[in-house]
């Protein structure tokens, strides 16, 4: 085990601890590569930083104890930490935040390794699990338009922004003009968006053991005469029975980077597992089918409201 990213960590934690009793320690279990922006994210003003990959000798033998005599609020990025420290901290009620990408990731000028311009953190579980509570679905049900403030007008101006500026989750994609790509448009248009294989969003989002494919054949089955557009994860392009697949069921592939709200364009009906892509969707007024359960299901709320009680779960860093 190596002492500067498991021990020595710890024992400056305890050192700020006796230091400073009455103040809360943070305790960020992983995000490494943000260890520079790290103090700009937790709540508390001191943080101690640990590596995610440990096992149980080292939760048992140093970890524990470490949480028990200090009592540090807890962040961690998704469910990047061993399942049985999770679990320990649910069942100690301990304090603990999660934390994820926000729903905008990234600027026109950024690139996928540039820091998120946006986080959200949640109290109970990520946003993707909706197996369990979080705040993100709480916030949603108990919304009181009447008593927190709600500005119909305002919020209708936030959206009508967001739309009008082309604003997505990634936004460094440079402009495509689909026209040429999808043709002339003579019947329904259907765009199924692909997702990360074996995505946490899946695993805790209802989409265990659902395809790509078994989306694209949903959306055939459903809409026979529609055209029917598939825009696959780039990880999934690597497989050739994938687009063999879909090459067979007539569907037109995008296999080049298009922004989200271009590959949206003159589209009617949007089905995806659990992709934060068919959320973007609703936004835009698109409808949309889902095979999973993410959190944008079943909600009884306009869109305005929607896109208004979303905004009150960011963390924004910019």
């Amino acid at each position: 085990m190596k002492f500067n990213a498991y021990i020595k960590p710890l024992l400056l934690g305890y050192y700020k601890h006796y230091r400073q009793p009455k103040q809360r320690l943070a305790l960020v279990v992983g995000m490494l590569p943000w260890q520079d922006l790290i103090g700009n994210w937790v709540l508390e003003s001191s943080h101690i930083q640990i590596q995610r990959h440990f096992d149980q000798r080292y939760f048992n033998l140093w970890l524990k104890s470490f949480i028990n005599r200090v009592n540090p609020v807890i962040y961690i990025w998704g469910y990047k930490a061993p399942d049985y420290f999770i679990e320990y901290i649910r069942e100690q009620n301990l304090d603990i935040f999660f934390l994820e990408d926000g729903f905008i990731r990234s600027g026109p000028d950024d690139d996928s390794s540039a820091p998120p311009l946006s986080i959200v953190m949640d109290s109970q579980a990520p946003y993707f699990d909706t197996t369990r509570p979080n705040d993100l679905t709480d916030l949603i049900a108990n919304f009181d338009f009447e008593q927190n403030g709600y500005d119909e007008m305002l919020a209708q101006e936030m959206l009508d922004y967001y739309v009008a500026h082309r604003v997505s989750k990634y936004n460094h994609q440079p402009y495509v003009d689909v026209a040429p790509l999808y043709g002339v448009k003579d019947k329904e248009r259907i765009l199924v968006l692909g997702q990360v294989p074996h995505d946490d969003s899946l695993k805790y989002g209802g989409g265990i053991g659902i395809s790509l494919l078994d989306v694209v054949n949903k959306a055939v089955e459903e809409n026979p005469d529609a055209q029917i557009i598939v825009k696959p994860h780039p990880m999934t392009l690597n497989d050739p029975s994938i687009v063999s697949a879909l090459t067979e069921l007539d569907c037109l592939i995008l296999t080049q980077s298009i922004h989200l709200v271009d590959a949206l364009e003159t589209v009617d009906h949007v089905y995806t597992i659990t992709s934060l892509g068919g959320f973007e969707a609703l936004l835009r007024g698109k409808k949309v089918t889902v095979l999973g359960q993410p959190f944008y299901t079943d909600v009884e709320i306009n869109k305005a409201e929607f896109f208004y009680a979303v905004s009150h779960y960011h963390n924004c860093l910019w």
